[in-house]
């Protein structure tokens, strides 16, 4: 009988800090073995020479919509876009059906069940009348808490009083926060502002000052209450800049962004403000330079998705006031960075830091997920770094079927993606049936 259950050999295996060639051997779900060079008898073998092996990414930032707004998106083809662009673990909230009470989050994590193709966690929403649930939630072991500085997606914002409250509260179990900022009374005074001019402009109406804002006062109640938080999907340097001046202090704050700040920019937003309607919205070309630079230098802590996803029919149906926030993401994420790394604008290894290890270790999951290392589980992505190909509507599995990078050129194409030892995609093709992700525990 054989000793294991696969090996993968010849692979040119990335880590959070090194490159090199060697074989791996997996029993039971779990790294067992790495090896220079050593072949083992294994009930399976797959061969990746030519081919880089990273550990499986994990996005921390995703809304599948269900079961609210199943038309839009759901868990079989949001994790199915996932496992094809190599990610092995999500977490997910959903903000017209959130995760406000204990009692949610257990229905939440039923109804998921044997619909995903990857492991997950499942964030809970911060909603007042439902506070006393928080200290609850955090031990029955939701991912992190989803925090809006404003009234957004139907979800109400917290005003600074507010967010003193729960971050006080939330620090006191040793919680984790994911904060939406941007500041409510710049964006509503903004927002009836140009409508008296007859002004449909996203920049003007979501601009950097209610971001830079918002993200001003989350860090100084942060450091007061001295909670834990993530600022989400940071839109322009100036925020980043932000955390880090507040880390070398010592807060607790990470920062957290997305492709859409690194390739698109505003421009953009003149084919249709309402298909390219995202907030923060995309700014200046030069500040998506700046941000791509601002990556490589690890001053952007964590990258995600935020993949909220619609249809291009969906998207246009009313005017930039009414229509839906978002776009789709997830699929697209890691081609993007292996463009930044074909172009020499960044590196493998950062991309497992901010794509794998960082979220990891932010979410209580390092080492069981974000590493390749002995006691591990066996999430890995194999890629062709000499695939060259192009971003189509067509490649997209999710329900929106479609990508603002449509048309974009890639060189390095996930071609495998591995969930704890179980070959789930290889070459754009699901390999299993839904149902295999688990739950993924915190250790925090």
């Amino acid at each position: 009988m054989p000793k294991y259950d696969l090996q993968i050999k010849n692979a040119t295996i990335v880590t959070e800090n090194t490159i090199f060639k060697g074989n791996i051997v997996v029993k039971s779900g779990k790294i067992v073995g790495i090896y220079k060079d050593s072949s083992h008898d294994s009930y399976e073998t797959i061969d990746a020479e030519g081919y880089y092996l990273l550990p499986g990414m994990i996005d921390e930032h995703v809304h599948f919509m269900e079961p609210c707004e199943n038309e839009r998106e759901d868990w079989i083809h949001g994790t199915a876009s996932a496992a094809v662009a190599g990610v092995t673990t999500v977490v997910e909230h959903t903000h017209r059906c959130p995760v406000r009470s204990v009692e949610e989050f257990e229905k939440k994590k039923e109804y998921v069940k044997g619909r995903s193709y990857i492991d997950f966690g499942l964030a809970a929403h911060v909603w007042p009348g439902y506070y006393k649930e928080i200290p609850k939630l955090w031990e029955r072991g939701v991912s992190f808490f989803k925090i809006f500085t404003l009234n957004l997606h139907d979800v109400p914002g917290h005003n600074n009083y507010m967010l003193f409250k729960v971050l006080s509260l939330i620090a006191s179990v040793n919680g984790l926060s994911l904060i939406h900022a941007e500041d409510e009374s710049i964006i509503r005074g903004m927002q009836e502002e140009l409508r008296t001019e007859g002004a449909n402009i996203l920049q003007r109406w979501r601009n950097k000052v209610a971001e830079e804002v918002a993200v001003s006062n989350v860090i100084k109640i942060a450091e007061i209450t001295r909670a834990k938080v993530t600022i989400a999907h940071a839109s322009h340097p100036k925020v980043v800049q932000m955390v880090h001046e507040a880390r070398s202090r010592g807060v607790d704050v990470w920062v957290e962004s997305c492709p859409q700040y690194l390739f698109l920019d505003e421009n953009i937003l003149a084919q249709d403000e309402r298909l390219f309607k995202f907030t923060p919205p995309a700014r200046s070309k030069e500040e998506a330079q700046n941000m791509v630079e601002l990556l490589q230098q690890e001053k952007i802590d964590i990258v995600a998705s935020d993949h909220a996803p619609a249809t291009k029919e969906m998207k246009t149906r009313g005017d930039i006031w009414t229509g839906i926030f978002g776009i789709p993401g997830i699929q697209t994420t890691l081609p993007l960075l292996l463009k930044l790394v074909s172009e020499n604008k960044l590196s493998l290894t950062t991309i497992v830091k901010v794509y794998s290890r960082n979220p990891a270790i932010r979410l209580g999951l390092y080492p069981k997920k974000g590493t390749i290392m002995i006691g591990s589980d066996a999430d890995f992505v194999i890629i062709d770094p000499e695939k060259k190909w192009t971003i189509t509507d067509e490649w997209i599995i999710s329900k929106a079927r479609w990508t603002p990078y449509a048309g974009f050129s890639v060189t390095g194409k996930p071609i495998m993606t591995i969930v704890r030892g179980k070959k789930v995609v290889e070459n754009d093709k699901i390999a299993i049936e839904p149902g295999w992700g688990e739950y993924i525990e915190r250790n925090l």
